[in-house]
């Protein structure tokens, strides 16, 4: 009965520490997603950051966290930006510069600033995200109180690589891309269709000149602008809408028409109403991911399903293994039990 009893408890240890793991692997992949699981894995399969030492000079307050392919990231000291936004910005790069067929071999400056209080300070800006070209006048750096910013990110490419062309041509293509490569955000056209619904997309007419488009509140206006902005690259392809990127920002409405017909082969007004029907009718959204992020997705799953089949591979070895280990744990217990009745025994006799 001892030796029955032994073997039941090593046994119940086994199968609890086996269910333990998968339990474990259960919770990564619930609460971290399949990243969780093939962080390690994926950080092998390609270069990550790299870090800058704990005794480099800080320079106005500023500190070199980092350095990535494209951007050089600084903080406040003491201050610190995780890895996944920094391979998550080379990823919405890459994925930019695809749509647009770009070639991008620069690097950004990213300034992370501690509050929206310090960005202000520092730039006379009071959103929480700018872009500015640099003391020397050559190329742009992005100043954001955010680790990962995808909006500021188009802004500084754009302006780098097309110009600064009239708001609803810069904020349209940053907020389409910003919220497609923004956690947790919804889809642009999804937000346009519910301001349709509501009443409140903004004409494209009223938004055109950029005086026209900071006049109106940033949300209607940014939403209509990323709306139309990106139905336009997906439909007609980038080189056009890239040409005008070459307008002065200033550009009066009237030579922004001409220069959109001019384009397109359309008038704008006819390319505004194929887009609103497109929305009303449902056509629009959920918009595709990008191929790259299609890519990095598919990677990952499939990556993220190996482990966890090994996982549950694991598992069972160990409780195969645990059940053996049990039984020649439970026979040696006996054994050893039988000699100590008998030494005992024996003692008593004596």
């Amino acid at each position: 009965m001892g030796a029955l009893w032994g073997h039941r408890v090593v046994k119940r240890v086994a199968l609890a520490a086996a269910l333990v793991i998968i339990l474990f692997a259960l919770a990564s992949l619930y609460v971290g997603g399949v990243a969780s699981l093939t962080d390690r894995v994926v950080h092998l399969l390609r270069p990550g950051p790299k870090w800058a030492s704990s005794e480099t000079a800080a320079t106005n307050d500023w500190a070199l966290f980092a350095e990535t392919e494209h951007f050089r990231y600084y903080v406040r000291p003491g201050d610190q930006i995780p890895r996944w936004s920094m391979e998550l910005a080379e990823d919405h790069l890459e994925a930019a510069c695809t749509a647009l067929e770009l070639e991008f071999s620069g690097v950004i400056p990213f300034y992370k600033h501690a509050s929206q209080n310090d960005l202000c300070q520092s730039t006379g800006s009071r959103s929480t995200g700018v872009v500015l070209q640099t003391a020397h006048g050559e190329g742009y750096e992005l100043h954001s109180v955010h680790r990962y910013d995808a909006h500021e990110v188009m802004h500084a490419l754009t302006h780098t690589a097309l110009g600064e062309p009239p708001a609803f041509f810069d904020e349209g293509l940053a907020t389409a891309f910003g919220w497609d490569w923004t956690p947790e955000e919804q889809d642009v056209h999804l937000r346009a269709k519910g301001l349709m619904q509501e009443g409140r997309l903004v004409p494209v007419q009223r938004l055109l000149a950029n005086w026209d488009f900071r006049s109106y509140q940033t949300y209607p206006a940014y939403t209509a602008a990323g709306s139309f902005i990106k139905y336009l690259l997906t439909t007609r392809g980038p080189d056009k809408l890239t040409a005008l990127f070459a307008l002065d920002k200033f550009t009066p409405r009237e030579e922004i028409e001409a220069s959109f017909a001019a384009a397109y082969g359309e008038q704008i007004d006819k390319v505004e109403q194929d887009w609103r029907t497109a929305l009303r009718a449902g056509e629009l959204a959920p918009s595709a991911v990008p191929a790259s992020a299609q890519g990095t997705t598919r990677d990952l799953i499939v990556t993220g399903l190996v482990f966890f089949a090994a996982t549950f591979l694991c598992a069972a070895i160990l409780i195969v293994a645990g059940e053996r280990v049990a039984t020649q744990a439970a026979r040696h217990l006996s054994t050893l039990a039988g000699h100590l009745r008998r030494w005992m025994g024996t003692g008593a006799a004596r």
